[in-house]
């Protein structure tokens, strides 16, 4: 799991003339949305909700059809939230060919089997009576005790339309791209009405953690914990970057010879160290060339990225130029590649693209690609080429052309850019359809994520680091949590040399959440690796208790005990390797939290190891199974009566996640308490339509509890 850690740049750190001079983002050009709903209640939640953040909601009473006649609502006639949200949505879009909103809610009572549900509105029957639909659900729930009055309101945001495009982005029939997002708030019904605030069933709703019902608590207390207000928080970081994407120009890709170099030594370190490493490699190649500027460091990234996806075809045109004869029978395996290949991979890649870095189809002699405009403007250079220039171009062309013809499977594992084991795997567990989707958005960086030591801290960094240009979104769920629209090397703001701040993925910030440790308890951080969960875990338990970082093996925590002292955390984590064998665990005491964060194949972090997706083959992804059951049954010994087990991966694959886990029920007989995945791996949320630059790596997690009375 080490691969999915963001490990800070230390060197920043020493280097404060990195922090680039105050350059306030530019503000976001305003965006008018029409919300699908007839409702005024609704609408005015959802403005109330959109106060401040430069989105104007305007409602449907205003709005005409091409006859002059108010626009008709949609029949709801859909099986799910989404259905039903998406139908409002569409029509809207249709009707005024500009962005859309809209939402489908409704309650869901456990001891109803899910009823209201999507008819949460009409429950009673038409009209909408929402006296006639409070009464029905509590006549079908008289005399029911607390245990058995069990529910959940539920809300989907649609939104479709232009804003709703780019990666990821789902589509209708007539190709209106849209994207949703979910909000869930549980609690139970009241014995009867009470409040008069609110509307719909909110008299009847008591929240879990409120004291009220929605009628009675007042809409702001409503708003911060409804499942409208779950969903509309969900639906801000979303507009934010959708709103930020659409106000860059798109640029040309800025790559100047050295660029190409740059890119050749990048390929170079990463095949020396048997395809691995490549983002060390790049930030290498990049750090040696300080001549090199912000717009042509981008290139260069983006442009590994781009040939480590495309490595297969890339490595057929590199044979071809070394005079490989006879047809293509098998994919070919990039780990077969050599250093000495790099600068010929380098001038392949710049000519795979195009001079905005969009991949060419190679149909035919003459494309505009990158590589051409290069020599033009550099013709000098030509000399230096690994190959002529037409010689380049035809390996391209005949390699697209002869992967093309590989059996169907070995196509499709080329065109996405990952080992055909992995493939296999992924259509088995997600389906063919999602994992398209999934290895899209794993082709593409991953966000920047920062966790804030301090929650009231927050708002004082997220200034300093918009202050430098770079505009942040926050992570609904995290309150210490931010995300960075574009990259900047922020560890050079004094905040990180302080230990203000780490950077850390959200789905790993979401792991050490759901360990639920508070002050006071015994904690052990099993599998520690560079103590990023560890510092998440001290923050939580706020300097009382004993949190332990353990580790196999004690180089690892080199980095973990380096951070640790940077926060001023050093006295409070006990940093030790574990024992070599289970014998000598007794004399490590027992916990009521064990988080182990298990080594395992690193699927959902393909985007921080992007040369990954070429050793995922069937070896790699079933390698760790057996260790990874052994560890956690090792740590579930240290597990107090009553205490907790939480077992994370950072994998996409069942048989490191719910596999390992249905075992470890077999062996404990402990409560499952919850079993979740998280960020690319959820396939429910990766199906709304997620914006890649703002959502996490692929995590799951699952928490087991040991009964009070085990000795």
């Amino acid at each position: 799991m080490q691969n999915s850690k963001q490990k800070p740049k230390v060197r920043a750190v020493r280097e404060p003339a990195d922090v680039r001079p105050r350059r306030e983002a530019p503000p976001l050009p305003p965006l008018r949305l029409h919300v699908a709903t007839t409702s005024a209640h609704k609408l005015a939640e959802l403005q109330a909700m959109a106060a401040d953040s430069g989105v104007e909601l305007v409602g449907m009473a205003a709005l005409r059809g091409a006859d002059g006649a108010p626009l008709a609502e949609v029949v709801e006639d859909g099986e799910t939230f989404v259905d039903n949200a998406l139908l409002k949505a569409l029509a809207l879009v249709r009707a005024t060919g500009q962005s859309a909103l809209a939402d489908d809610s409704g309650l869901t009572i456990e001891a109803l089997g899910g009823a209201p549900g999507v008819h949460s509105a009409r429950f009673a029957g038409t009209p909408r009576d929402d006296g006639r639909n409070l009464a029905l659900v509590l006549e079908r729930m008289a005399g029911l005790p607390a245990s058995q009055r069990r529910a959940a309101f539920e809300c989907v945001l649609v939104l479709a339309g232009p804003i709703a495009e780019g990666p990821l982005a789902n589509r209708s029939d007539d190709g209106i791209a849209w994207r949703a997002v979910r909000g869930k708030v549980e609690g139970a019904i009241a014995e009867a009405p009470r409040g008069s605030g609110g509307f719909g069933y909110d008299p009847i709703f008591v929240a879990d953690g409120l004291e009220g019902t929605f009628a009675e608590v007042g809409a702001a207390a409503k708003a911060q914990c409804s499942h409208r207000g779950r969903a509309f928080a969900a639906l801000l970081p979303l507009l934010t970057a959708l709103r930020d994407h659409a106000s860059r120009p798109r640029a040309p890709l800025f790559l100047r010879t050295i660029g190409v170099v740059a890119l050749a030594d990048a390929l170079a370190t990463t095949l020396g160290q048997g395809l691995r490493h490549a983002v060390k490699g790049v930030e290498h190649a990049l750090h040696v060339r300080p001549q090199l500027g912000a717009h042509e460091r981008a290139a260069v990234s983006a442009l590994l990225h781009h040939a480590l996806r495309r490595l297969a075809v890339l490595q057929r045109a590199v044979e071809l130029l070394r005079g490989a004869g006879g047809p293509l029978a098998t994919l070919p395996d990039p780990r077969t590649l050599r250093p000495s290949d790099a600068m010929a991979l380098a001038c392949l890649t710049v000519a795979d693209v195009d001079a905005e870095g969009i991949p060419l189809p190679h149909r035919a002699p003459g494309e505009a690609s990158a590589l051409r405009g290069l020599l033009q403007r550099r013709p000098d250079w030509v000399p230096q080429l690994p190959a002529p220039q037409v010689a380049l171009e035809k390996a391209l062309r005949t390699a697209t052309r002869e992967v093309a013809g590989l059996p169907e499977a070995a196509q499709r594992a080329a065109q996405i850019g990952v080992h055909p084991d992995f493939l296999a795997g992924l259509d088995a567990s997600f389906g063919s359809a999602l994992t398209e989707r999934l290895v899209q958005a794993l082709a593409l960086p991953g966000p920047p994520t920062i966790r804030c030591r301090e929650a009231k801290a927050l708002a004082t960094l997220r200034r300093d680091i918009e202050g430098i240009g770079v505009r942040t979104v926050p992570v609904p769920g995290l309150p210490q949590a931010l995300m960075l629209l574009e990259s900047a090397r922020i560890t050079a703001l004094p905040q990180f040399a302080n230990g203000g701040f780490e950077l850390q993925d959200a789905g790993s910030q979401q792991i050490a959440q759901l360990v639920d440790a508070e002050p006071g308890m015994a904690v052990a951080d099993w599998c520690a690796g560079a103590g990023g969960k560890t510092l998440a875990l001290a923050a939580a338990m706020r300097g009382r208790g004993r949190l332990c970082a353990f580790d196999v093996h004690d180089k690892r925590l080199g980095e973990a005990r380096r951070r640790l002292e940077r926060a001023g955390l050093h006295a409070f984590v006990e940093v030790r390797a574990l024992p070599p064998t289970a014998a000598g665990d007794e004399a490590l005491g027992s916990f009521d939290r064990v988080l182990v964060d298990a080594p395992c194949s690193s699927t959902g972090a393909l985007r921080r190891t992007p040369e990954l997706r070429w050793h995922l083959d069937a070896d790699w992804l079933g390698r760790m199974v057996s260790e990874q059951l052994a560890i956690a049954l090792r740590a579930s010994r240290r597990v107090r009566p009553g205490g907790r087990l939480i077992y994370a991966t950072c994998s996409l694959m069942p048989a490191e996640n719910e596999r390992v886990i249905e075992r470890l029920q077999e062996l404990l007989g402990w409560r499952l308490l919850r079993c979740q995945r998280l960020g690319l791996a959820d396939s429910a949320a990766l199906a709304l339509g997620p914006w890649p630059p703002i959502t996490g790596d692929g995590f799951f997690c699952a928490v087991l509890e040991r009964e009070h009375g085990e000795g």
